[in-house]
């Protein structure tokens, strides 16, 4: 008897949601039933509740592709289904990427900072361990060489960049980020930085690559040989406008590769970028570092392929581009930054237009003597009148 896909599939998933007889969520259940009443021995049985009607239950090929409709998850990307034969093309992105809360430093740190009493909830909770269960079987059943399959459409594009900036009120936030960096005095105690603090108060454009191809993904936005008007508009922004870059590799090996040869990365990299150089590694836990639905948020769905973010000065996705630039995109990626450079300079102005009353209302009141009204024939026709910068 040769059982289907979908039957395997639902097998494992009834596995995985079934609970151990030894499982600290069953114990309760346990204990009562072995309760023997000291009353009498044949005491009645309670009557079975009624359970209701059955809760239809989630197909596994949902819960292990998180995208059977060939869409992400989260972000709602189109993506390639993977069959053979298949004719896949990136769509424009069309909405926001990026979480609905700000970015705070500490979060997605592969540090762990709960309490012990934090720990034992959360190692006790039945919860948290379908939610375990879950992230593992579909880290098991994902095939190995998925995402460079996908590199065969149009060599990973995952999608076109948006023609325009959105909207700082329907954007959405870049995630935080804790990672080492390339500065020669280290990064602290903890031997890592946080991203927000960097990109909070200017407009930073954000780099993500994996290896060597997706780095040159990246240059055909950044790089001065592709895109030579970017570093004069870099210039002219008065420091308003910064790169950084994001070395993302999957493993631990890799990862140790690259901070071996962290040195010849800094021959590569000027100085002046050496400490928004940040080197992380993948997670393969549910809750420490950039975990799959941090980056299905902010549409980095394929790790092995280079992707760029536009953020302003609140942490917002403005713009995004993935794989190498199609005609227009780089054209699109100057207008959108120069773009940005005037709104955030009508802001700091309107800012500081609104911080010079409340400088001028704080300032003491005078010392000087006052007139005396004997020798005042008339009243001033001056007194009344508002302050310059105050009716400015």
């Amino acid at each position: 008897m040769k059982m289907g896909r979908e039957d395997i599939y639902s097998l494992f998933i009834s596995i995985a949601v079934r609970p151990h007889s030894r499982c600290l969520y069953q114990t309760p259940r346990l204990s009562q039933r072995c309760i023997r009443h000291a009353s009498t021995s044949n005491s009645p049985v309670p009557p079975k509740q009624n359970p209701g009607p059955k809760k239809p239950s989630i197909p596994l090929h949902v819960g292990l592709d998180r995208n059977p409709d060939a869409l992400s998850a989260i972000s709602r990307i189109p993506i390639p289904r993977g069959e053979r034969g298949e004719k896949f093309t990136p769509a424009v992105l069309s909405r926001p990427l990026g979480l609905e809360h700000p970015p705070l430093p500490g979060q997605n740190s592969p540090l762990d900072r709960r309490s012990l009493r934090e720990r034992k909830d959360e190692f006790t909770s039945y919860s948290k361990a379908l939610e375990r269960r879950r992230v593992y079987l579909r880290s098991y059943f994902r095939p190995y060489f998925q995402e460079w399959r996908r590199t065969e459409h149009y060599k990973g594009k995952s999608f076109v960049s948006n023609e325009r900036l959105f909207r700082r009120d329907k954007a959405l936030y870049f995630p935080n980020i804790w990672g080492q960096t390339l500065a020669k005095e280290g990064d602290g105690p903890t031997g890592g930085r946080d991203i927000t603090p960097t990109i909070t108060g200017k407009i930073s454009l954000i780099g993500m690559q994996s290896g060597q191809w997706a780095e040159e993904q990246v240059d055909t936005f950044f790089g001065s040989k592709h895109n030579p008007d970017l570093p004069q508009i870099i210039a002219a922004s008065n420091g308003l406008v910064q790169r950084i870059d994001v070395n993302i590799q999957g493993d631990w090996i890799r990862a140790w590769l690259v901070k071996i040869f962290s040195g010849r990365l800094r021959k590569m990299i000027s100085p002046d970028r050496w400490d928004k150089y940040f080197m992380i590694k993948l997670p393969r836990d549910i809750r420490r570092g950039l975990t799959d639905d941090v980056r299905d948020a902010m549409g980095l769905l394929n790790s092995q392929v280079g992707y760029v973010y536009l953020v302003d000065s609140s942490c917002k996705i403005r713009w995004a581009g993935s794989g190498h630039a199609w005609e227009g995109e780089v054209a699109g990626l100057n207008a959108a930054v120069q773009r940005l450079v005037q709104e955030e300079q009508k802001l700091q102005s309107s800012s500081a237009s609104v911080s010079a009353p409340n400088a001028v209302a704080s300032k003491p009141l005078s010392t000087k003597p006052k007139p005396n009204p004997k020798l005042q024939t008339k009243p001033s026709p001056k007194s009344d009148e508002i302050p310059a910068a105050i009716a400015a």
